[in-house]
């Protein structure tokens, strides 16, 4: 038995925060404001995470490091993603836009 613990496969599941969750809006609050442990892990402790692309033809904000061919399906998982908003209150969920410039 290994003694290291891999965030991927020993983590428990975390549930939505209530059946009533709001879905993501791509809105980019979480990845502007608090960059994930995935980007933190890469780029170091930055404002903005690097993998975080604004996609103006679907008017969202897109995590390119969830889409990586190799380690996206980790991200997904570690990130919850399809799992809702976890900032519901956040007043970018309504008004959604490239924020780049923030």
């Amino acid at each position: 038995m290994s003694d290291e613990f891999n965030i991927f496969t020993d983590a428990p599941a975390i549930e939505p925060l209530s059946e009533e969750n709001a879905p993501c809006v791509g809105c980019g609050w979480c990845c502007l404001r608090d960059p994930c442990s995935e980007s933190h892990r890469r780029y170091g402790y930055t404002k903005r995470c690097p993998e975080l692309l604004w996609d103006p033809k679907n008017t969202r904000y897109i995590c390119k490091l969830m889409l990586d061919p190799k380690y996206g399906e980790d991200v997904r998982r570690s990130q919850h993603a399809g799992q809702g908003c976890y900032a519901p209150l956040n007043g970018w969920r309504l008004d959604v836009r490239d924020r780049d410039d923030v």
